[in-house]
């Protein structure tokens, strides 16, 4: 197949083959990299010369037969005819007259491809027959490198092979990658892309940007290109064709070449020349050497391998074994060099992800905690998480600090993922391994997650031990979260003060951050604070807060729907919200989940956007969530939907489900958590909207508000059953059906109740 950007090397060989035709042997040495067409212009070559009617002889060095003396000659002499001798009795002269001879009927073109592998007694006769071709009809085409690379530095041709290239009659053809223009020409011809050629000219740089110009890599990337059908990608794309091509290459530039290749993708943007040559134990001007040929078959570019997919490539060759060995190697040697944490963590994790994980240096569980640090600082919590992960598993795993941290990185990039880690956070509090510090994020993640009982105990035990005073910034979410745990039921008096500065923390990213039960107190403070429109102000930022960690940006988000659906912007809220809840999956959200849907919800009924509201209220959430703050808000707008769709019972239901917690928890019903307003109007629904000053006696039967009186003074069931002339056991449905209608749980709940309304 002849090449269009080939014409001018097939139009030298042809010149050389009209030479050869009248009498004036010829012979040309093609050089080129690995994945620069030599094997593609020896096959046009040939095809020329055959149609020319030249008798064409081919043979392939191959690495294998390069100690099989005469190899190569056996095979041109298998084109010549059944009469030719064997090979191994064939010295120089005989394969010169059979060629000379057949020459002497028709021209002879003899091609040898790759041969930089060709023994030496093939070359010897080669050589032998180059230096005879005068007044003969033969044209003689090598194809190979002009030198091989070895962990010395580049080794010089065979004597033969550098003789027969220094020879007059050896004509050099060096082949080189594609420019731009080239690789245009390739995209548009039949053999190559067959584009149009506007479509050929706009792909050109892109391409060639990334092949460097291989003729290889450019078919692998046109075979990938085609592979996508219909809906090809207007960028290049690093598909298995192509990252095939690449590992051709390299299995064509030798060993030394592709041990290199593979230092350089371990190595990635740290790899120097001087890294390089420590990584592999070898002379720099050997590992220069190498890298010049990687850069001549158009795999790098500024000294790195050229792009990521390039580098896929190169790193899916390495075993299990090479890959731990080599990241291992390159962890110890920056380190030893002082480079900073982040890359030596890269490379420990590497050598960890292979599977075979021998005993780490002592220095690195702390580096990687360090990068980890680092990591957090800058946003990037899923590495953060991997280089902690690492660190577990190197032989860690009873340092509670370590896996606190471990936990509160994963919860920074996924909340959810820290669900397995709690059971070892509570038997770690119990033990007293972690410090007071690390205790104080373990306790928020306990709390977050919804085990508040379990968070307060290791509170408890840390004040016991004179820990107490790190975790006053968890105390603060108590209130919020068991509220029955503050003096009297109330929060601290800067609650406000406190919350406000917590949330410019979330929202701004501010260095330290706040643990997780600062950011849990401020989103449910969102709900109940004073300064709704001071806050809407504050969270004006949540929405440009992409520095920050997933979890934190879903908190300032759902900060934001909260206050500003207070405030009734509920536009803002639902796009806030709606934001808030697609960052984080309804279980990685905890017990904070009530309160972005709360937001959502209300917003929608308040927009008339039914569907949309009841689409959030099936959205899942967990038990615990009721036995905090957050469920307090999700009760009154399920409310709200209920009240706005005419369900004025289902209505009422969740308003008094708020008000038997308010009611547990001593609480005052008031500003966000006020449940009377809304339930009257519900109760006047129910009324057909008559007036409900509201007496929810009124919602009993004749017999039943008879039975609910007496129990609310304090009769027994005998003495009513006595009272009323029944049975106790009529007494006891009557009441089992109050209790539901009233959503009352006791005879104390039921006595405030009827306190409120005289008979």
């Amino acid at each position: 197949m002849e090449l269009a950007w080939q014409g001018g090397e097939l139009g030298l060989l042809d010149e050389l083959f009209t030479a050869a035709r009248q009498g004036g042997g010829r012979a040309a040495l093609v050089t080129g990299s690995p994945g620069t067409g030599k094997s593609a212009l020896l096959r046009g070559a040939a095809e020329r010369a055959g149609r020319a009617g030249a008798l064409v002889l081919s043979a392939t060095a191959t690495p294998a037969e390069t100690d099989l003396p005469l190899g190569v000659v056996g095979q041109l002499l298998s084109g010549v005819g059944p009469d030719a001798p064997p090979p191994p009795s064939a010295p120089p002269h005989v394969l010169h007259a059979a060629l000379r001879d057949h020459a002497g009927r028709a021209p002879v073109v003899a091609l040898v491809d790759d041969a930089h592998h060709m023994d030496e007694a093939s070359a010897r006769c080669l050589l032998y027959v180059c230096g005879r071709l005068a007044g003969t009809r033969m044209l003689l085409v090598l194809a190979g490198r002009p030198a091989s690379p070895s962990p010395e530095g580049p080794l010089p041709l065979p004597l033969p092979l550098a003789e027969l290239l220094r020879h007059p009659r050896c004509t050099p053809v060096p082949l080189t990658v594609l420019d731009e223009d080239a690789v245009a020409g390739f995209l548009a011809a039949p053999e190559g892309g067959a584009m149009d050629g506007a479509t050929a000219r706009r792909l050109a740089p892109d391409w060639h940007r990334f092949t460097g110009g291989n003729p290889r890599l450019l078919y692998g990337l046109l075979d990938d290109h085609r592979a996508c059908g219909p809906v090809r990608p207007s960028r290049p794309v690093a598909g298995t064709a192509f990252r095939r091509a690449v590992t051709g290459c390299l299995h064509g530039a030798g060993a030394p070449v592709g041990s290199v290749a593979r230092a350089l993708a371990v190595l990635a943007d740290t790899a120097t020349l001087t890294l390089l040559a420590r990584l592999l134990e070898l002379p720099e001007r050997a590992v220069a050497t190498c890298l010049e040929e990687l850069d001549a078959a158009g795999l790098l570019e500024g000294g790195r391998l050229r792009h990521e997919g390039v580098r896929a490539a190169v790193l899916e060759e390495l075993s299990a074994e090479e890959s731990t060995r080599l990241h291992s190697a390159a962890a110890r040697m920056l380190y030893e060099n002082g480079a900073e944490p982040a890359p030596v963590a890269r490379h420990l994790v590497a050598a960890d992800a292979s599977g075979r994980r021998p005993p780490g240096p002592a220095w690195a569980v702390p580096l990687l905690a360090e990068a980890a640090r680092q990591a957090l600082g800058s946003g990037e919590a899923r590495q953060a998480a991997e280089f902690l992960r690492t660190a577990h598993r190197s032989g860690a795993e009873e340092d509670g600090g370590l896996l606190t941290a471990l936990a509160h990185a994963e919860w920074e990039a996924d909340p959810a993922a820290v669900i397995r880690h709690l059971p070892a956070l509570e038997r770690d509090l119990a033990a007293g391994r972690p410090d007071a510090e690390d205790a104080v994020g373990a306790v928020g993640l306990l709390l977050w997650h919804g085990r508040p009982a379990e968070a307060a105990q290791a509170a408890a035990r840390l004040g016991d031990a004179g820990g107490a005073g790190p975790l006053a910034a968890a105390a603060y979410v108590y209130p919020y979260l068991r509220p029955g745990d503050a003096p009297e039921g109330r929060p601290p008096d800067d609650m406000d003060e406190h919350t406000e500065r917590l949330l410019e923390s979330v929202v701004y990213d501010h260095t330290p951050p706040g643990s997780v039960a600062d950011v849990l107190c401020a989103l449910l403070h969102a709900g109940e604070t004073g300064r709704a429109d001071r806050w809407c102000a504050l969270t004006a930022g949540a929405e440009r807060a992409e520095a920050a960690t997933p979890a934190r940006r879903a908190g300032a988000l759902a900060a934001a729907a909260v206050v500003h659906s207070r405030t009734g912007a509920h536009d803002a809220a639902a796009r806030y919200a709606q934001r808030a809840l697609s960052l984080l999956s309804p279980g990685a959200w905890g017990v904070a989940i009530g309160m972005p849907l709360a937001a959502a919800v209300l917003a929608a009924a308040h927009r008339g956007a039914h569907e949309e509201a009841a689409a959030w209220l099936r959205v899942p959430v967990p038990a615990a969530m009721f036995r905090s703050r957050a469920g307090l808000h999700y009760l009154l707008a399920r409310g709200h939907y209920h009240q706005a769709v005419d369900r004025p019972r289902a209505a009422l239901g969740d308003f008094h489900a708020c008000r038997d917690l308010l009611v547990r928890w001593r609480l005052e019903p008031r500003g966000a958590l006020d449940w009377r307003t809304p339930a009257d109007g519900a109760l006047r629904a129910l009324r057909g909207g008559q007036e409900a000053g509201a007496d929810p006696i009124a919602e009993l039967t004749r017999a039943e508000r008879r039975v609910a009186v007496l129990a609310a003074d304090g009769c027994t069931n005998g003495a009513i059953a006595a009272r009323l002339y029944v049975t106790t056991s009529t007494v006891e449905q009557h009441l089992t059906r109050i209790y539901r209608k009233l959503r009352v749980t006791s005879r104390t709940d039921l006595a405030a109740l009827t306190a409120a309304h005289p008979r």
